[in-house]
C-alpha cells in the first residue's frame, strides 16, 4: 500500500465509524485527518473502539490492522476490537 493509498484510506475513516465513537474523539481525528496524521488517525480510532468495546466487523478490523501495519504502527488496539460477524 502506497501513501496515495493510506490517505485515501485513512481519510474515510472518521466518517465511516462517526456514529459509533465519541463526539470528542471524532473532533480529534477529524484534526488528525486535515493535518496529514493518518497514522495517529488510525491508532487513536482503533483505541477509541477498543475502549468503548464498539461493535465492528471482521472486515473494518482487517482494515485498520492493514492500514496499521502499511505504516509501520503498532497494532496493539486490534486485538482489543469488539468483533461481531
Amino acid at each position: 500500500m502506497d501513501e496515495n493509498e493510506i490517505a485515501r484510506r485513512a481519510s474515510g475513516l472518521p466518517q465511516r465509524f462517526a456514529d459509533r465513537i465519541p463526539a470528542r474523539t471524532l473532533e480529534i481525528i477529524e484534526l488528525m485527518d486535515g493535518g496529514g496524521e493518518y497514522g495517529e488517525l488510525t491508532i487513536e480510532l482503533a483505541a477509541a473502539l477498543a475502549a468503548h468495546h464498539t461493535p465492528v466487523t471482521a472486515a473494518e478490523r482487517d482494515e485498520l490492522l492493514a492500514l496499521l501495519e502499511a505504516m509501520e504502527l503498532p497494532t496493539d488496539p486490534i486485538a482489543e476490537l469488539n468483533v461481531r460477524g
